[in-house]
C-alpha cells in the first residue's frame, strides 16, 4: 500500500451518510423537507423518518407540515444491501399516493429486478459520475464499491425517466 494511504477495512454496515456537500447539491435544486431514511446521527433535514418509525410502513404524509401550497419533497438514501429494492418501491409509492417528489441516492444496479421494475417508473435518472466518498458511522470516509445515481420519483410522471449525469466531485 503506498505510504500515507489510509486503509479502512470493509464493515457490515449498512449506515453510510451521504457526503453533506452532495446533498447540499440537490437541496440547493429540491429543498427537501424530509429525510425518509434517516438516524438522529445522520439526518440531512429537520424532519426524518427514523429506523423505529420506519419508512417501509409510515405514511410518509403524516410528516408533511404547513409547506404553503410548496411542492413536497423528500430525500431518500436507503441502505444499500440486498433489500434496497423495496425502499425504491416504497418511494415510487408514497411518491404516487401523497404527491411527493422523492430524490433518492442509490446504486447503479440497472440489471437487476428492482431498477427494472421501479427505477423504469421513474420521472429521472441522475447517473454520478466518479465514486462517491461516504461517511461512516464512526466518522471514516471511504469510496463507494460501485458507482450511483439519483432516481428522482414525480407524482405527475410513471416513466420512462430521462437520464443525465452529476458530478460526484466535490467543487
Amino acid at each position: 500500500m503506498p505510504e500515507g494511504t489510509a486503509y479502512h477495512p470493509p464493515t457490515t454496515s449498512t449506515e453510510w451518510e451521504t457526503p453533506d456537500w452532495f446533498f447540499d447539491r440537490l437541496h440547493e435544486e429540491f429543498g427537501f423537507q424530509l429525510d425518509a431514511c434517516a438516524s438522529e446521527r445522520n439526518t440531512k433535514c429537520d424532519v426524518h423518518i427514523s429506523e423505529e418509525k420506519n419508512c417501509l410502513t409510515s405514511e410518509w404524509e403524516g410528516f408533511k407540515r404547513a409547506w404553503f401550497g410548496k411542492l413536497f419533497t423528500a430525500w431518500m438514501n436507503p441502505p444499500w444491501g440486498r433489500g434496497v429494492g423495496k425502499f425504491v418501491q416504497r418511494a415510487y409509492e408514497q411518491s404516487k399516493n401523497h404527491d411527493i417528489v422523492v430524490a433518492c441516492l442509490l446504486p447503479s444496479s440497472t440489471d437487476t429486478k428492482w431498477w427494472r421494475d421501479w427505477v423504469w417508473k421513474a420521472s429521472e435518472v441522475r447517473f454520478v459520475t466518479s465514486r462517491l466518498h461516504f461517511v461512516c458511522e464512526d466518522g471514516r470516509t471511504g469510496p463507494c464499491p460501485t458507482g450511483a445515481c439519483v432516481v428522482v420519483f414525480c407524482p405527475w410522471s410513471s416513466g420512462p425517466p430521462s437520464f443525465s449525469l452529476i458530478s460526484g466531485k466535490e467543487d
